[in-house]
């Protein structure tokens, strides 16, 4: 259990959060919303810290606790303990996390979602502007694509991940974030 607890505690340090706290008064602190108010290079650094902390959760634990701590690093992303509980979306962790476990079956399922995404950023985004963001629209077929393509026990993974970041995307979409 102390596993799930430090996937946890290491999900919780939001890379927007620790490098531009400011963003958090007006947007997400993940990488898209820091995208908004800083631009692409400050964005960039914040994914990859993000994506970094996901794979440092998945070598810290053993592997009969690797379930457990993808969720649990992605849910210390989502609701940090030490910022009042509201962080990110959640997928760039994940991201990190299964790019570090399952590399094959993430980049495949990663570069199906960017797909959808700009698909979608063309054929609606770009004039509608309102509903879900491209990138975690396309993060919903990402998450599908790696429930297929991955083994047993990262499809549990998946599944539970894929939840977590739903489960925070209906509190952005609510307005509750």
């Amino acid at each position: 259990m102390a596993y799930v607890l430090l996937a946890y505690l290491l999900g919780s340090l939001v890379g927007g959060l620790l490098f531009f706290p400011e963003v958090r008064a007006k947007d997400l602190p993940g990488g898209s919303g820091v995208f908004r108010r800083k631009g692409p290079w400050a964005a960039l650094w914040v994914v990859l810290w993000d994506l970094g902390k996901g794979a440092l959760a998945l070598l810290l634990v053993p592997s009969e606790w690797r379930v457990w701590a993808a969720a649990a690093v992605v849910a210390g992303h989502n609701w940090p303990l030490f910022v009042r509980f509201r962080g990110g979306g959640g997928i760039a962790p994940s991201l990190g996390y299964f790019l570090a476990w399952l590399p094959r079956e993430t980049l495949g399922a990663a570069l199906l979602g960017l797909g959808v995404a700009g698909v979608y950023h063309l054929l609606y985004w770009r004039k509608q502007r309102k509903g879900i963001y491209p990138i975690p629209f396309g993060a919903i077929f990402g998450y599908l694509a790696l429930l297929l393509l991955a083994p047993a026990e990262g499809r549990l993974a998946a599944l539970l991940v894929a939840l977590v970041v739903a489960l925070r995307g209906l509190q952005i979409l609510s307005g509750r974030w």
